[in-house]
């Protein structure tokens, strides 16, 4: 008679699966939301980025004049062709405006009205910046 042993697995060895398993889990519960709102900021620059480059252009190929104000108590801001209203960006939750910049005007040549730099923050403290040059109009993101 041949003893072929046991094939299964040792209770320290499931124990010690199931910790490592459970530790793991901690780590992303714990990390999980905090690059979810830092994608959430991302998210809001680059829209807010890509919102002000294509009024400049519409500024350009329309040969108009656009503007851009900024709601910080409402958290968005709104677009307007010749003071008729385009529509309003609403700025996603967590996600908030940090200062009060003047009202951004792009002339039929797409030239900016004031160079300025626009704050988004969150509740955590993290900030990205929406650059737009006075002379250029050049819009970056930092």
């Amino acid at each position: 008679m041949r003893d072929e042993g046991n094939h299964g697995f040792t209770l320290l060895e499931l124990l010690l699966v199931l910790v490592i398993m459970a530790g793991l889990g901690f780590v992303l519960m714990v990390r999980l939301p905090v690059h979810a709102e830092s994608r959430v900021l991302a998210q809001a620059s680059t829209q807010l980025l890509s919102d002000l480059r294509d009024t400049r252009q519409a500024a350009l190929s329309e040969n108009t004049w656009y503007q851009v104000k900024f709601y910080s108590s409402s958290n968005f801001y709104r677009i307007t062709r010749q003071g008729i209203w385009v529509r309003d960006v609403y700025l996603p939750n967590g996600v908030k405006l940090l200062n009060q910049p003047p009202d951004l005007n792009f002339n039929a040549s797409g030239i900016p009205s004031a160079g300025m730099t626009i704050l988004l923050g969150t509740a955590a403290g993290e900030q990205k910046k929406v650059i737009v040059a006075p002379v250029t109009g050049r819009i970056r993101e930092e």
